[in-house]
């Protein structure tokens, strides 16, 4: 009977250990979860922050490249004002509206076959893209306006303005009459070069005449259709510059929060 007692006593006592050493072994567990729990969290803290570090690069590198276009869009603003206003006193002055002498005329027509365009900073965006990373870019607003502003056809204006001024305006004139001196020194591009300039005046093809221009409709319709294309150019190109300046209140609010 005694041996009975002491079996069912190291029974129980062998109950308890094992009781115990499971307890212990669930306990490891559970700290074993929670460190990986912890180091995941971890581990996804320091992914975020470097996304959003990641993210912050490309938005300044856009905003950069973004703030170049508005300073080209000015220039060329500024660029197309001059010469939109050059061309109606050209015209007026061969229309009989407007007092002018050939000189007068001469220097407002030299530009005649100057071509301007708009030409976008894309290297940020087309990296963007092709490394997948545009999608860094969290705020869905802000993308869609990223990708809206650098897949809008902005060429429509620029390619009526190359193709009329290349392709009719150039073969004509260029057999009508010697070619205009465009003014260099007016254009901030070129007015630290020096440009060699011609003695046409002992040429034995004789220059024109302002009545000769006078009478000639090609040339006054050349002048009404550059004035059209330059009107179409500023107004595209402001609102062009209204997109931009919206876009870039976009990105500093983005990265001011």
């Amino acid at each position: 009977m005694i041996k009975f007692f002491r079996t069912i006593r190291y029974s129980l006592m062998e109950q308890n250990k094992t009781g115990k050493y499971i307890k212990y072994a669930i306990g490891e567990i559970v700290l074993v979860v929670i460190g990986i729990l912890i180091a995941l969290q971890i581990n996804n803290w320091n992914q975020e922050q470097k996304e959003n570090k990641q993210e912050r690069f490309i938005l300044q590198k856009l905003q950069n490249d973004i703030r170049s276009d508005v300073d080209q869009i000015n220039n060329q603003l500024i660029v197309n004002g001059d010469n939109l206003s050059d061309f109606k006193t050209a015209v007026n002055i061969l229309l009989n509206n407007e007092t002018g002498d050939f000189n007068t005329f001469k220097a407002k027509f030299s530009n005649i076959l100057n071509i301007s365009g708009f030409n976008q900073n894309e290297t940020t965006f087309n990296n963007l893209i092709s490394t997948g990373k545009i999608e860094l870019i969290k705020n869905q607003v802000l993308l869609d306006s990223i990708l809206s502003y650098y897949n809008k056809n902005y060429e429509s204006w620029d390619t009526a303005m190359k193709d009329y001024t290349r392709n009719i305006i150039a073969p004509q004139l260029l057999n009508y009459d010697h070619l205009p001196q465009t003014d260099y020194k007016r254009d901030e591009r070129f007015s630290n070069e020096d440009f060699s300039n011609f003695d046409k005046s002992k040429s034995d093809v004789a220059f024109k005449s302002l009545d000769d221009y006078r009478k000639n409709v090609f040339v006054i319709n050349i002048l009404l259709q550059k004035i059209w294309i330059l009107e179409g150019q500023i107004n595209h190109f402001s609102e062009l510059r209204n997109t931009m300046d919206s876009l870039l209140l976009q990105i500093k609010k983005e990265l001011d929060d």
